[in-house]
């Protein structure tokens, strides 16, 4: 089973609370987008389902072998290459260098990155090609469930719709389920089965959404419809375009792996 339970989970930082009483369920396979305005909690989320941060209260039940994330940005090591990125996990886990070095070929393959990438230092791959040694990497500890932390939003938006593209045909042929984090509506629709919508201050879930058909068989010109529609007559997403992150009551403080910032 991948699937990802929350139950009332509540979080602070220096005693002002980012979450409270959100519980969300994944059902096995499904990939589930959350979506909610800057400063919502999404990234804190994030970080407490995939165990990186210890919720103060509530309940994380992962009922899945593994899992993988993939992050806002690419957190590769600077002093690796590609090949060496990818099978960083699995060196850290105990499996030998060779096998190791191996599993992390087949990821890169599953991504589509050449052999000749490999041997590239983390400075001179594109943006694009980061994104997919971040993918490869989190494939290559074969997961069942992955987590993605708004991992395309500083890329173009025709790279944005390839990398898409790439994660909707990799649970296609792997099976994972999934939490994608988004505050892109448009790319909600995409590549989830089902949309969460985060409350502004984090106070639970306020509702799901559902687009017809599944990722990779929907229209584009359904998807934009989509999201025209409930942009503009569903009271779920009014903070989406409307929130002031200025106006929220916390401090941005909910990145634990980099610069304060809002998440």
């Amino acid at each position: 089973m991948s699937k990802l339970v929350l139950v009332t989970v509540t979080h602070a930082f220096d005693g002002r609370t980012v979450l409270r009483d959100v519980s969300l369920v994944t059902q096995p396979g499904e990939m589930v987008a959350l979506v909610g305005p800057s400063g919502s909690g999404k990234s804190t989320l994030a970080a407490i389902a995939a165990g990186i941060l210890r919720p103060q209260s509530g309940r994380v039940m992962r009922l899945y072998q593994r899992h993988g994330m993939v992050f806002q940005q690419s957190r590769l090591l600077p002093w690796e290459t590609a090949r060496g990125n990818i099978a960083f996990p699995l060196l850290m886990d105990g499996m030998n260098k060779a096998e190791a070095t191996a599993r992390a070929e087949e990821a890169a393959l599953a991504v589509a990155l050449l052999p000749s990438d490999l041997d590239k230092m983390p400075d001179q791959l594109s943006g694009g090609m980061r994104a997919r040694v971040a993918i490869a990497r989190a494939l290559a500890v074969a997961p069942d469930f992955l987590i993605f932390d708004e991992p395309f939003a500083a890329l173009d938006p025709a790279l944005r719709r390839r990398m898409q593209d790439l994660v909707i045909d990799l649970s296609a042929r792997f099976g994972f389920g999934g939490l994608f984090i988004t505050h892109d509506l448009s790319e909600a629709a995409r590549v989830a089965d089902r949309i969460a919508v985060l409350d502004r201050k984090g106070d639970g879930i306020i509702g799901a959404l559902t687009p017809e058909g599944t990722p990779g068989a929907r229209r584009e010109a359904d998807i934009f419809a989509f999201v025209q529609r409930e942009m503009t007559g569903n009271p779920l997403l009014a903070d989406l375009v409307n929130v002031d992150e200025r106006a929220l009551d916390y401090d941005c403080a909910c990145d634990t792996l980099g610069p304060r910032r809002c998440c």
